[in-house]
């Protein structure tokens, strides 16, 4: 065996030679280039904001490696670097973020992030999406340019600065459209009813007993994501994908713990595994589309009267494939959109319901007086056991029940919201944003803006970073109660100031711009008043059904799992062990 010293190998590589000398010199000079950039950038921002006039671009955030700007930042830890630019230059000043070569501006302060929605036709966010769908989705990248080519916008009327001229091509106002009508009026009544079914049924061929409790390891990812889950799905889609496909619900969250290398555009050979659950689930949603097609004829759904069938499930998704099928898309392309539609539906709302069932089981008063609120609203049907009966309406209006329902969107929620100027003339408060160039907003920021929100008084505190669930009541002849500070409360309207209330009532007043979890503008998700009452009923329905006492450690409590952060709501982190029973009545 051959054996060579370091004057050996140097002599080897002829002139390059690294002494130990060398090495600290190119070290030292690193080093000596990190700290420049950096102490150069600072300067630059400072004097970018100090010398701001109406025009002036958002100054960048300081960065330490050329070319790559905050793009090793950004990997390494998102959640605190978004929290590092928030901070930057004050509450209200937008920053620049460089991430090799994208270039985008981080939106800051409520009045700003209001001034953007407000800015809706000067803004798009349709290349953003096409990008997610073949990324994250997995659209196919030949289909892309059908996608792109829809400049027309998601209003009824089409952009007057677009060229296409075929209406069955407007892909993205067809989706906005048919998910807007298809959860609103009769159709959301027809997803209410199907909601409640669904669930009923499903509580009800639970094993669990009523005279003896039964432990299980995982509460969430067993028993809660599980039921919401299928509940959901089955109320847009119908009973057959879970038919078709008997590890739908496992595979689904399977997929969605990959999507964060998908976002990251992590190439296939980096995350094999992340896109090979991408492609077994567009696998299936094609296998269950095949199914679906061949026993009911989309063509026909418009003189089709019901609100629900059993193949394609709702309205809504009967409407989706009746356009699909006069757009030049691969069989792939469609099962991947729906992928993304099954997606945006159930996996912020599913945690979320998680979330509001472990927060209020956690606290034995509150669950106390959930379920005083619950009670008249939500019962077992006297003429069909398996089944519940539950006045939607007024259980959705109870205060503390939406309350509880805004703590968790506002606690639990990390999306960035993404949009862009379509004019070289974009203005937010005198910064010019660039045309083409990203605008972000971090919902997990601005819902702990301690210039916003409410924090409770000096006797009673209640931290940005912990959940209360009665930030958003006000009570009578309290100023201090509310969602905000009071100095923000002063300023709504009279007719929404607390002397004005004779009992305690939800409100978001003087949340504009704070709390976003559904986004904002034209572009706000239009699911998001299914969402809300999908979130209560089924915490109403569960808490009804069943006394569950947790298995935790109190100290270390439950936590999120920040590797969803910037993807939606974040589901609890790690098993939750729990002991359950059915509820006894009568």
């Amino acid at each position: 065996m051959v054996t060579l010293d370091l004057p050996t190998i140097n002599s080897r590589f002829g002139d390059f030679q690294l002494a130990p000398n060398g090495l600290v010199a190119v070290i030292g000079t690193l080093i000596g280039i990190t700290a420049l950039t950096y102490l150069l950038s600072t300067i630059q921002g400072a004097l970018t904001v100090r010398n701001k006039h109406h025009g002036s671009r958002p100054p960048k955030l300081p960065y330490t490696i050329p070319l790559l700007g905050h793009l090793p930042e950004f990997l390494k830890d998102t959640l605190k670097f978004l929290a590092r630019a928030t901070a930057e230059y004050g509450p209200s000043t937008p920053v620049r973020i460089q991430l090799l070569n994208r270039h985008m501006s981080l939106l800051k302060g409520a009045d700003a992030v209001t001034s953007l929605f407000k800015s809706s036709r000067d803004l798009s966010s349709e290349h953003w999406l096409v990008q997610v769908l073949v990324n994250a989705f997995g659209v196919e990248v030949a289909d892309a340019p059908f996608y792109l080519a829809d400049d027309t916008g998601i209003a009824n009327q089409p952009d007057p600065r677009s060229n296409m001229t075929n209406p069955e091509h407007r892909i993205f106002h067809l989706v906005f459209k048919s998910v807007h009508s298809g959860l609103s009026g009769v159709s959301l009544e027809e997803m209410e009813r199907q909601l409640v079914r669904n669930l009923s049924s499903q509580i009800h061929q639970t094993d669990f007993q009523s005279d003896s409790w039964t432990e299980i390891p995982d509460l969430y990812g067993s028993l809660f994501r599980t039921v919401a889950f299928k509940a959901a799905v089955v109320s847009l889609c119908g009973p057959n994908v879970f038919e078709v496909i008997p590890t739908f619900d496992k595979d689904f969250w399977t997929f969605d713990s990959a999507l964060p290398d998908l976002f990251k555009e992590m190439p296939r050979w980096l995350a094999p595994s992340s896109y090979a659950a991408r492609d077994k689930m567009k696998d299936h949603l094609h296998k269950w589309q095949t199914f679906a097609h061949e026993r009911y004829d989309v063509k026909q759904g418009q003189q089709d009267k019901r609100e629900w069938e059993e193949y394609f499930g709702s309205r809504l998704m009967r409407t989706r494939h009746e356009f699909f099928q006069k757009m030049p898309l691969s069989k792939e392309t469609i099962a991947a959109d729906d992928l993304g539609l099954i997606w945006a539906a159930t996996a912020n709302t599913v945690p979320a319901i998680g979330w509001m069932l472990l927060e209020v089981l956690q606290r034995p008063e509150l669950l106390q007086r959930v379920r005083e609120e619950v009670a008249p609203y939500v019962s077992w049907d006297s003429s069909d056991q398996s089944q519940m009966v539950v006045d939607i309406p007024n259980l959705c209006s109870r205060p503390l029940l939406q309350s509880i329902y805004a703590e968790v969107l506002r606690l639990r929620s990390g999306t960035v919201i993404n949009r862009v100027p379509t004019s070289n003339d974009f203005h937010i408060d005198g910064w010019h944003f660039k045309k083409d160039e990203q605008i972000i907003v971090s919902t997990y920021d601005t819902a702990r803006d301690q210039y916003v929100w409410n924090q409770g008084s000096n006797d009673n505190p209640h931290s940005v970073e912990e959940f209360w669930p009665e930030r958003f009541i006000v009570y009578p002849d309290n100023d201090n109660s509310g969602p905000v500070l009071r100095s923000i409360a002063q300023q709504q309207p009279k007719n929404t100031q607390n002397a004005k209330i004779s009992e305690p009532t939800f409100t978001l007043d003087g949340t504009a711009g704070s709390w976003i979890p559904y986004g904002g503008g034209t572009r706000m998700c239009p699911g998001r008043h299914f969402a809300k009452k999908e979130m209560i009923v089924t915490m109403a329905m569960f808490l009804t059904a069943f006394d569950i006492e947790l298995l935790v450690d109190e100290k270390s409590g439950i936590q999120p799992d920040l590797g969803y952060f910037m993807f939606g709501v974040m589901h609890p982190k790690g098993k939750i062990p729990a002991r359950i029973r059915k509820r006894r009545f009568g």
